[in-house]
């Protein structure tokens, strides 16, 4: 037998996203890491073989629907941004690639695919050794580590450990969870299956086989919509009412019958637009949603992901919906999803006591295996938030070499280090706002932006017209009419001024509220709505940095003109959940200027409620950003962290207001010498060495964007040699 010996300071188990992102995160920061994972890619159920995930597209978080800039940053914002790069240029069915590729750039990563953990020992109540077995290859590996992440989904490391853990649905009565059952019970969510289709141009034949389920009519398959077989359905799910994990092969093998049985109704069972297509793609492997969850020092309950209450210890966050699939998967009745309406939570906290075992002393988890009712899995198992989990125990397991302590004495005396740590890698926390600085400086800039009237790219009704609840992910809000939201820059608001388009015979007068962050009206104002520019004269005192809003009134016949564009802390109220970017086109006297050339020196790297956080320069490039040390200083090197459009998803190319072109210069004797140049940037953060100078002052001068007409940087550090 051949036996290859590791001693290495973490262990990761599994190659999800989870699993990679830990696994990258610790070794970056200089820890000798290994990743076990038992499939022959990386990414899990995003992975080449599961989902055929071309473009990144089912890595979901907390940005999808209602909340505001809450993508995750850190390592998956650096991949998925590489991925939708080579989406527009052609690349598909490549994500596991790019999982890959960051892998092994890191030195201090040993990454073990094919290969199995199937045997473990233990010292009192620590993990001393794992042994994995490479499949095909007659390897078999001893693997010694101070410290170990359970990243598998199943939990492989933490049973086998004995760490406490859960498989089931607790009863409503245990958390006072009201979307619990009245009981336990052992059910679980079901695994789905993934296919793509292609439209060959012509009929297509289908022939389902003998042992396909049957499907009479398409109230069979209540409120699951199949008329586009393109891209596959996510609730061809099955499982839930078994073992997720001991009945794994019998539930790929269902789904296999379910899948053609649904294909022969769709091909054969009526007209769902489905006659030329064909199916190129099957998964050779269910995607699971839930199995083991080990159990840490504080369980996340439904309250906790509705409530927010401030956890000391919060390292992560969440904001997908609730979203609790039934067991019975596609033979159910009810949704496939959650029982409409879909519960948004909003961003929560996770504390770090839900990330590592309570009776296991060297073992942590992230992915969807953290310690958290059946309930709360239905937000937290997206793989976004998973990612963030994983950053934070990478960064734990540096601070248990530093110290020489367990998971529980970090997250009781080095919570506020980790937290830090998690800041300076770029995993920026909206409810968790650490600055991180460079030198201190003095930032000035060529010019700042500001908020003037543009030209319409569409209209939306002042009276919204009826929409369907078909979708539980857009139901309509109660209250429809239409808001318009800023941040004052000033200490007053004389006028708002909105272009409007008037399809009645004559003028509308139109009463305006002007509200503050508290919802409450501070003044109002009338002007007539007609083909152009209305100016509502609030004469209000506002209280620079805090959020404001328009209100209008619902009128037939007059549409608000929109303008298609993200500005942070600039944004209308949705008529349903699914973010955009569209802002009504107006301005304000006196003008808007949210995003001068200090925020890019406040620490904080993503933009907030009511803070900015970002410069933004004048439109016409190039513009420059410049820093003054007030002395010179011997720099040597630079963080840049630029726009990436935290608000809302981008699944090919890269975001228009992603800096593309730029130089960091330095003033040597009276003239600026140019000491890094980039072009055709794609990322949100970038850190630069280069020789070290002596100098005063650095400038960043950004000669183009991917798009937009003013350059934007959220971060711009400079620090000595």
């Amino acid at each position: 037998m051949n036996i290859i010996s590791h001693k290495v300071d973490l262990l990761v188990a599994g190659g999800g996203v989870a699993g990679t992102v830990a696994a990258i995160a610790a070794a970056r920061r200089g820890l000798k890491t290994v990743l076990v994972q038992n499939r022959p890619v990386l990414g899990g159920p995003s992975s080449s073989e599961c989902s055929c995930n071309a473009d990144g597209a089912c890595i979901n978080g907390a940005q999808e629907y209602v909340n505001r800039n809450a993508r995750e940053c850190g390592i998956l914002e650096e991949m998925k941004l590489e991925a939708y790069y080579r989406r527009a240029n052609g690349w598909e069915q490549h994500w596991s690639l790019v999982l890959r590729e960051w892998a092994e750039r890191e030195d201090n990563l040993t990454i073990l695919l094919n290969t199995e953990a199937y045997d473990l020992t233990m010292e009192g109540s620590r993990i001393t050794s794992v042994t994995a077995r490479t499949l095909g290859s007659e390897k078999t590996h001893h693997i010694i580590a101070d410290t170990y992440i359970d990243c598998s989904g199943d939990s492989f490391l933490g049973c086998a450990s004995g760490a406490d853990f859960r498989m089931g649905r607790e009863a409503r009565s245990e958390f006072d969870e009201f979307l619990a059952p009245e009981t336990a019970d052992k059910k679980t969510m079901g695994s789905s299956i993934s296919f793509r289709a292609e439209n060959l141009g012509h009929p297509v034949p289908f022939v389902a086989p003998s042992w396909a389920i049957k499907i009479n009519s398409d109230e069979d398959l209540p409120y699951r919509i199949h008329n586009n077989p393109k891209q596959g359905w996510w609730w061809l799910e099955y499982g839930g009412e078994l073992d997720t994990i001991a009945d794994n092969e019998q539930i790929y093998r269902k789904l296999l019958s379910i899948l053609f049985g649904v294909w022969d109704h769709v091909k054969n069972g009526g007209d769902h637009g489905a006659e030329n297509y064909a199916i190129n793609w099957i998964s050779s492997i269910p995607g699971k949603r839930e199995s083991r969850r080990l159990m840490g020092d504080y369980i996340l309950t439904q309250n906790d992901v509705v409530k927010h209450p401030a956890f000391p210890d919060t390292v992560a966050y969440g904001g997908w919906p609730i979203d609790i699939h039934p067991p019975e998967g596609v033979f159910g009745k009810g949704h496939p999803g959650s029982t409409p309406p879909m519960i948004f939570p909003g961003i929560y906290p996770i504390p770090f006591r839900c990330l590592y075992s309570r009776n296991v002393d060297n073992l942590m988890m992230a992915g969807r295996n953290i310690s958290v009712t059946h309930i709360a899995l239905g937000t937290t198992r997206v793989m976004a938030t998973c990612a963030l989990c994983a950053q934070a125990v990478a960064a734990a397991a540096v601070l248990i070499k530093k110290y020489g302590v367990s998971p529980r004495e970090i997250g009781k005396r080095h919570i506020a280090e980790l937290q830090t740590m998690l800041a300076e890698d770029d995993s920026v926390l909206p409810i968790l706002p650490i600055a991180v600085h460079g030198l201190p400086a003095t930032a000035t800039a060529s010019g700042e932006f500001v908020l003037q009237m543009t030209d319409a790219d569409s209209f939306e009704p002042l009276i919204a017209p009826p929409k369907s609840t078909d979708d539980p992910c857009d139901i309509p809000p109660e209250d429809r009419r239409r808001v318009q939201m800023f941040i004052a820059s000033e200490n007053k608001i004389e006028t708002v001024k909105i272009r409007f388009k008037n399809e009645n015979s004559a003028p509308v007068l139109l009463k305006a509220e002007l509200l503050n962050d508290q919802c409450e009206v501070v003044s109002t104002a009338e002007a007539p709505a007609v083909d152009g520019i209305a100016e509502f004269h609030f004469n209000a005192q506002t209280v620079p940095g805090q959020r404001y809003a328009v209100r209008l009134p619902q009128v037939p016949g007059v549409w608000v003109a929109l303008h298609r564009r993200y500005l942070p802390g600039v944004n209308r109220k949705l008529d349903g959940c699914y973010l955009d970017n569209d802002n009504w086109c107006f301005e304000t006297v006196p003008p808007l200027k949210p995003y001068p050339a200090e925020n890019a020196v406040n620490g904080i790297a993503r933009a907030g409620e009511a803070q900015t956080n970002m410069w933004i320069s004048s439109p016409a490039l190039p513009q420059w950003l410049e820093l003054d040390f007030g002395s010179k200083k011997n720099i040597g090197k630079a963080e840049l962290i630029f726009d990436t459009n935290l608000d809302k998803p981008c699944y090919c190319g890269i975001p228009a207001e992603c800096v593309r072109d730029y130089e960091l210069q330095c003033l040597q004797n009276g003239q600026w010498q140019t000491v890094v140049k980039v072009s055709d940037n794609r990322q949100r953060r970038r850190l630069h060495t280069f020789e070290p100078v002596r100098t005063e002052k650095l400038r960043l001068e950004i000669t183009a964007t991917n798009g937009d007409p003013c350059a934007r940087v959220y971060e711009f550090r400079a620090r000595e040699a």
